[in-house]
């Protein structure tokens, strides 16, 4: 993919998701490119983590311990990849949605590669403007919100927006507290990141 074309189809994404939703589909429509995908935007997700939290910690001077293990944060952030993917598509289904894994599997990912690139722009930012680069974490949060639900409305043809990000609240914050729950009773600390 080129430049152009990601530039181009990041903005389809919001302003057209269906179109871009289908696109993405037909792009990763294999299992074997899903997986190559899949496989690049962790590893690279997992670089500019490390990367970002060096960079926040050179500019604010805030010491945040040892850097996370790369490998521990990629196999973190695959498996909430995986999960989301089958929360899209599973949950949907629920509500009369007809998406399907491997749909929702092309879609998250396409939304992770999205992230990057803003990611990307905010290292940037940071570097020239710390305060703003900082504060735009929560902007990109609600940004990561905004496409799963225009991608979830998108995949399963819901046209209530409020509704479809009401459930994606639901479902993020509910599984975000089952997880939270079941890595504390499995002893998980985030000490652990920073083992290699």
């Amino acid at each position: 993919m080129t430049l152009a074309l990601y530039l181009q189809l990041v903005r389809l994404s919001f302003v057209d998701p269906a179109t871009a939703a289908a696109r993405v589909t037909r792009l990763l429509d294999r299992p074997s490119a899903r997986w190559l995908a899949f496989g690049a935007v962790i590893a690279a997700g997992a670089a500019l983590g490390l990367l970002s939290e060096i960079l926040f910690s050179l500019i604010t001077g805030i010491d945040l311990g040892p850097a996370a293990s790369p490998f521990l944060m990629a196999a973190i952030q695959g498996g909430l990849l995986l999960y989301s993917a089958f929360a899209m598509a599973f949950f949907g289904r629920q509500f009369g949605g007809q998406g399907r894994f491997g749909e929702a599997f092309a879609l998250m990912v396409w939304i992770q590669a999205i992230m990057l690139g803003a990611q990307l722009v905010q290292a940037a930012v940071m570097l020239l403007f710390p305060i703003i680069g900082v504060l735009m974490t929560l902007a990109l949060f609600g940004v990561l919100l905004w496409l799963i639900t225009l991608f979830t409305a998108a995949l399963h043809g819901f046209e209530n927006l409020m509704l479809t990000g009401a459930g994606v609240l639901v479902v993020f914050f509910g599984s975000a507290m089952l997880i939270g729950s079941g890595l504390l009773a499995t002893g998980l600390s985030p000490a652990l990141l920073t083992e290699s």
